[in-house]
C-alpha cells in the first residue's frame, strides 16, 4: 500500500526543486515536518514582494502545535537580487496553479488540510476556499481585494488601467528605499504584479456573490485600520460567504504601531507578541489546543 507521507515527501521535494541558485536560501519553499502524516497540514502562502521568510517564526509556532506545515514560495519571489524586475512578468495563473501544487503537497502530509495566507497570499486562499474542496479551513490575512482606502470599483479601474499602461515599480517606502526591511523581501512592487493579484480578487469576489466556498470552515483576519488594503471589501466578501450558508467568520486584530504584516518578525513595526495568539489559536480545534 502506497503510504501517503512518503507521496507527500517525494512531492515536496518537486516544489522545493524549483528553488534555483538565484533564490535566497531563507525565501525558498520551507516544511517543518513530523516525519509522519499529521491530522492537519498548513499551507502558508506569503505577500506581495515577500517569501517563506515572512513565516519563520510563525511556522515553528504552529509545527510545535502539532501541525505539518509547508510554506511556499511564490513565482518570480525570493531572488537574491531585491531589485529584480521579474515580478512584473507575475500571472495569475502562475499563483494559482502553485496554490494547487501546494493543496496537493498538503493533502498527502496531513489527513486534513488548511490553508493561511497573507495579503497576496490571503487572496490566494480565499480563492482556494471558494474553489477547491477539500480545504477543511482557509485563514485569509489581510487578503487584497481592494488596494489602499479605495473601494473596490476605484480598485479594478485602477488596476485595469495598470493592465494597459506600462509597468511602474513603486517603493514600499520612498524615503528607505532600499534600506526597506524585511531585508529580505524586494522593496518595491510592479503594477502589473498587482493587477495579477486583483484578477484572482475578482474572481472570488463574483463566484462568492452566486454560489457558497467550497472550504468547510473560513477566518478572515484582518489589521484593524489596514494602510495597504481596504478592509470593507473582505467584510462584505466574508458577508457574501454566510449569507450562503457558509462557516465564515470576520475577525480585526488591533496592532500598535498600525502594520500590514502581522507574521514577518523581521518588519520593524511587526509586533507578533500581539498578533500570534489570536493567529495560532484559529487551529485549535484542529489541534487539540496550545502547545505546552
Amino acid at each position: 500500500m502506497n503510504d501517503p507521507f512518503q507521496e507527500g515527501l517525494v512531492a515536496l521535494a518537486r516544489l522545493q526543486a524549483l528553488d534555483g541558485s538565484g533564490i535566497l536560501p531563507a525565501a525558498r519553499t520551507q516544511a517543518w515536518l513530523h516525519g509522519e502524516r499529521r491530522p492537519l497540514c498548513v499551507v502558508l502562502l506569503h505577500g506581495l514582494t515577500n517569501n517563506p521568510a515572512q513565516f519563520s517564526a510563525f511556522a515553528p509556532a504552529l509545527h510545535a502545535r502539532g501541525a505539518n506545515v509547508i510554506a511556499v514560495r511564490l513565482p518570480h519571489h525570493g531572488e537574491s537580487d531585491r531589485l529584480t524586475k521579474k515580478l512584473a512578468r507575475l500571472r495569475s495563473a502562475e499563483l494559482v496553479a502553485t496554490l494547487d501544487t501546494a493543496l496537493e503537497v498538503a493533502g498527502l502530509l496531513g489527513e486534513r488540510v488548511a490553508v493561511m495566507g497573507h495579503s497576496t497570499g490571503g487572496t490566494l486562499a480565499a480563492y482556494g476556499a471558494q474553489f477547491r474542496s477539500g480545504i477543511a479551513l482557509a485563514v485569509p490575512v489581510c487578503p487584497g481585494f481592494a488596494v489602499l482606502r479605495f473601494s473596490r470599483p476605484v480598485s479594478r479601474a485602477i488596476m485595469l488601467g495598470a493592465r494597459i499602461v506600462p509597468n511602474v515599480n513603486i517603493w514600499w517606502d520612498p524615503e528607505l528605499r532600499e534600506r526597506f526591511r524585511p531585508t529580505a523581501a524586494y522593496p518595491r512592487f510592479p503594477t502589473r504584479a498587482v493587477a495579477a493579484v486583483m484578477r484572482i480578487a475578482d474572481a472570488t469576489f463574483r463566484a462568492a456573490r452566486r454560489s457558497a466556498p467550497l472550504a468547510e470552515k473560513i477566518r478572515a483576519v484582518v489589521v484593524a485600520r489596514d494602510p495597504a488594503v481596504n478592509n470593507v471589501a473582505t467584510q462584505r466578501l466574508v458577508e457574501s460567504w454566510r449569507e450562503r450558508g457558509a462557516d465564515a467568520n470576520y475577525e480585526e486584530l488591533v496592532t500598535d504601531p498600525l502594520n500590514h504584516d502581522p507574521f514577518d518578525p523581521d518588519s520593524p513595526r511587526a509586533r507578533i507578541e500581539q498578533s500570534y495568539p489570536t493567529l495560532l489559536s484559529i487551529f485549535d480545534d484542529y489541534l487539540g489546543g496550545s502547545a505546552p
